[in-house]
């Protein structure tokens, strides 16, 4: 590398010595992921080439803090597995201090746009991959073959591919409904209703009925852990 020519060659030289350490934000590959702590190893899945014309590919980042949607006590989380993509975004100031305790800090170590001060937003996918949204008008959260959707209309749609329950740590309601429909195929006793208008006998004579529809509510009835 030749020396600069001149003071404005020296300065340009020095800024851009600068901003190749100062690093913003990047794509990234998931190794592993810790779902107890939320911590990931990343690798950068942008390479750095030298002047030399050497091209390295950039270390991995350990114990990166990945940000799922939270607040006021609600939470979102879903799975991240390796080889998922994320955005990687790098602190302006030190963030031990920060991740160790919360709160309002001052970071003790000066650095600045540093690696060591990566967070990962996971989402962030090339041009490549299909996107999973059916249209640009509804909300859809999917996964394995189910999804729950809100229609443009406010409609909600739950589809599974398997089970679904809903209730409670005491009561589902799926299991509520088979048990009725159980108790009411059962019934064989025909009650005589002798006053007008309602003359003559009335009966449960489709306990069939009852049963095939049980069995269809026993077919997506699932349970609550």
């Amino acid at each position: 590398m030749t020396s600069p020519a001149t003071l404005p060659d020296a300065v340009r030289a020095a800024v851009l010595y600068q901003l190749n350490i100062i690093h913003t934000s990047f794509p990234g590959i998931i190794i592993s992921y810790d779902f107890t702590t939320q911590k990931a190893a990343i690798q950068p899945a942008l390479n750095k080439k030298y002047t030399d014309g050497v091209v390295k590919p950039m270390p991995i980042l350990n114990n990166v803090p990945v940000i799922f949607p939270r607040s006021g006590g609600a939470s979102l989380s879903f799975p991240v597995n390796p080889g998922d993509t994320v955005l990687v975004v790098c602190s302006e100031r030190s963030l031990d201090n920060w991740l160790n305790t919360g709160g309002q800090v001052t970071p003790e170590d000066p650095r600045k746009f540093s690696l060591s001060d990566a967070m990962a937003i996971p989402g962030l996918y090339p041009f490549s991959e299909v996107s999973p949204a059916p249209n640009n008008t509804d909300v859809v959260l999917q996964y394995q073959g189910s999804e729950i959707r809100i229609n443009a209309n406010g409609d909600v749609q739950i589809i599974t591919s398997s089970k679904v329950a809903i209730g409670n740590e005491i009561v589902e309601l799926l299991q509520t409904i088979s048990s009725t429909l159980s108790d009411i195929a059962a019934i064989t006793t025909t009650v005589i209703v002798p006053s007008t208008p309602f003359t003559g006998a009335f009966g449960i004579n489709n306990a069939a009925a009852f049963t095939a529809l049980k069995a269809q509510i026993d077919s997506i009835k699932g349970t609550i852990p």
